[in-house]
């Protein structure tokens, strides 16, 4: 019955979000005030203990949440500019007289590139996509999953970052006695991206043409499936800008893309297919000036990651750690080291310096944006803070120190999932959480929202069962990563942006077997990587 009434939260939000459309804030809401109650009522969790465990859950979401808040400011400002109108003509000219590289240039390459500096490609590519003449499900689709086998490195490796916080949080150690670095649990991630990828960019052109376009693309699909996976691999091997893992993949793979285009003599960029509309555009500021908030933000990040001294005075010198309980082991802000604050930092360089918008447009950006942000971040913040409470249900502060402890493991929520999952699954337990995984992507829309959620979780089933907890993270993350291409949030992103609300529910029947059977193989992976690791 414990058991039951613990999942009562979860069961809600998927209701309110599936049967009812409610909007994911709202129902997050909802399921985070049910689980104080729970909490309160049947798991001895005092109200201050819960509403205290939603600040840490809130800290903890700062990397996802800023990214968020700053990153519509950028994209409305570019919008409301016309450097994102001007980039989108510069997209069209791409790889117009070969369908397969174009729809992987577009979606995969620029796509993971995009989403690895906080961009949404959803947003950007779609109106793209549709405007090339795709048909509205196929512009919807691609956006939509062409990022999603590095989605684990998307805003500057946020799932990454934020489960490295939550394990070292948790004390676990490496064998070597070690708190896991952000490359120990990249590593582990990356194993399965020379797999994932390439079947993601086959069922990209199954989507896009069928059989016909999957045979004349084959080639370039393998392309830039083995270019991104394997050079995500050899930057997390290497370990030096892994939180720019989806920039440096996605240079490599159209270097690569390029050289397969001129011996086939295929053109890279043809402005043949411009309309004079888009002429038009292409005259009001030159490329550089429209890609200058980007250019600067990958800037930034270059310094910040790759200056050793520097990265060291951001990341660790200045980790600003809140303190919120005794025994707690803190939250690192990183404020200035994170992406969202360059994010912010080169959007006013960008405006003040290279663009220079004429009088007023920051007034309509700012109303804009004031309409924009409030429901993304409530929903960023609030299914961490749900996470949160469900990981510290059945703590009481005791001793004269006030120490926060586990009173009865019994009653903690965490601990009774993961002892449920030992129980029923036993060592397929890797398959089961992946699927887990691909729901929890569905609802929460993000797979750090997962990792946040979940990592307690799987760290203690995996004790239990003698597994390595990082595969065991891994399986569930990389699911919910890919479901980025069914969860509602993104498409409804990418129906909105072509003025094609109301066409979800197509896409959705279109697209549910191509993650249901990339989330089957990614779960096989995790559990030969279960039974070798």
């Amino acid at each position: 019955m414990d058991l039951l009434i613990s999942f009562i939260p979860v069961i809600v939000i998927v209701i309110m979000i599936i049967g009812f459309k409610i909007r994911g804030d709202i129902a997050g809401v909802v399921g985070w005030i049910l689980t104080l109650i729970i909490a309160y009522f049947f798991f001895d969790t005092a109200l201050d203990i819960g509403l205290i465990a939603s600040a840490k859950g809130a800290l903890a979401s700062m990397a996802v949440t800023g990214m968020g808040f700053f990153g519509l400011l950028q994209i409305t400002f570019m919008q409301e500019s016309g450097a994102l109108q001007r980039i989108v003509v510069a997209i069209k000219a791409v790889a117009p007289d070969s369908k397969a590289c174009q729809i992987m240039i577009i979606n995969v390459i620029i796509g993971t590139a995009l989403v690895s500096v906080g961009a949404t490609p959803t947003v950007i590519l779609s109106p793209i996509m549709f405007a090339l003449g795709y048909s509205v499900v196929v512009s919807i689709a691609l956006p939509c999953i062409g990022y999603d086998s590095l989605c684990t490195y998307a805003m500057l490796a946020a799932p990454v970052v934020t489960l490295s916080d939550i394990l070292t949080g948790a004390g676990f150690v490496m064998p070597n006695g070690a708190a896991p670095t952000v490359q120990n649990i990249s590593i582990f991630f990356s194993h399965y991206l020379p797999v994932i990828t390439p079947f993601i960019a086959l069922a990209m052109l199954m989507m896009a043409g069928g059989p016909k376009l999957l045979k004349e693309g084959i080639v370039p699909a393998l392309i830039t499936g083995f270019g991104m996976g394997f050079s995500a691999m050899a930057v997390s091997y290497i370990g030096v800008g892994i939180v720019l893992t989806g920039v440096i993949a996605a240079a490599v793979t159209f270097v690569i893309m390029i050289l397969y285009m001129k011996i086939r003599k295929i053109k890279v960029y043809n402005t043949s297919v411009l309309t004079e509309e888009d002429r038009e555009i292409e005259k009001t500021m030159p490329l550089w000036k429209a890609l200058s908030p980007w250019i600067l933000l990958i800037a930034f990040c270059l310094v910040t990651n790759f200056v050793t001294p520097l990265y060291d005075l951001l990341y660790k010198d200045w980790e600003m750690r809140v303190i919120l309980f005794p025994g707690d082991a803190g939250q690192p802000l990183r404020i200035i080291w994170q992406a969202f604050f360059w994010v912010f930092v080169s959007t006013i360089l960008a405006s003040v310096l290279i663009i220079k918008p004429k009088k007023g447009t920051w007034k309509t950006i700012l109303q804009k944006w004031n309409k924009r942000w409030a429901a993304p971040t409530i929903s960023s913040i609030i299914y961490f803070c749900i996470a949160y409470v469900m990981m510290y249900s059945a703590y009481a502060a005791v001793g004269d120190g006030g120490a926060w402890v586990m009173v009865d493991e019994t009653k903690n929520i965490i601990s009774m999932w993961a002892n449920a999952a030992a129980d029923a699954f036993g060592w397929f337990y890797p398959i089961a959480n992946g699927f887990l995984g691909l729901v929890s992507g569905f609802v929460t829309g993000s797979e750090t929202s997962t990792v946040a959620l979940f990592a307690n979780y799987n760290l203690i089933s995996s004790e239990i069962l003698g597994l390595n907890p990082l595969v065991v993270i891994a399986s569930g993350a990389v699911a919910s990563g890919l479901a980025s291409v069914i969860t509602p949030v993104k498409l409804q992103q990418a129906s909105s942006s072509i003025d094609k609300i109301g066409s979800e529910g197509a896409v959705l029947r279109h697209v549910i077997p191509y993650a249901l059977i990339l989330v089957t193989i990614s779960v096989v992976m995790s559990q030969i990587f279960a039974l070798t690791y």
